[in-house]
């Protein structure tokens, strides 16, 4: 069995990809956007946090957020928003993508793929990097055009 670990860096700055299911285009749906934007404004109503940067693109959400000095807790604020996400979106009649027995047997449910990706910003040369990344990903997966075109 694998050995994820994360970086818990107190009061520390993460770039994060959350990605769904089997890449469900599920953000290309306005209705879905504005759910999530409104479960990022509660969050950080109920867990402090700037959120640096964001992208979210039909599949993946690309971010970068800081956390108060001594926190290092983002992984409940992302099972939160995911949860939250994942019980409005089949509210509203959302299409959940086919999960094994296990899946299944320990709540998982069809709509975020299980874990997410996380990096340590390390400097302002990292950061500068990772909020470029945030800017162009869409660009280089053309759901935006570049200013040069």
């Amino acid at each position: 069995m694998p050995d994820y670990r994360r970086a818990y860096a107190p009061g520390g700055t993460f770039f994060f990809t959350v990605k769904t299911e089997f890449n469900s285009p599920l953000f290309a749906d306005e209705n879905n956007v504005k759910v999530l934007g409104d479960l990022f404004r509660k969050a950080k109503e109920q867990w402090a946090f700037s959120m640096d940067a964001i992208v979210v693109l039909p599949d993946p959400i690309h971010a970068i957020w800081s956390l108060p000095a001594g926190d290092t807790n983002y992984s409940t604020r992302w099972a939160w928003l995911k949860k939250e996400f994942t019980k409005a979106y089949l509210a509203n009649d959302g299409i959940e993508r086919v999960t094994s027995h296990s899946r299944q047997k320990n709540r998982r449910r069809g709509v975020w793929q299980r874990r997410f990706w996380e990096h340590t910003i390390e400097d302002e040369r990292d950061f500068e990097a990772h909020f470029d990344y945030i800017h162009w990903n869409p660009v280089k997966h053309r759901y935006v055009t570049s200013p040069k075109d």
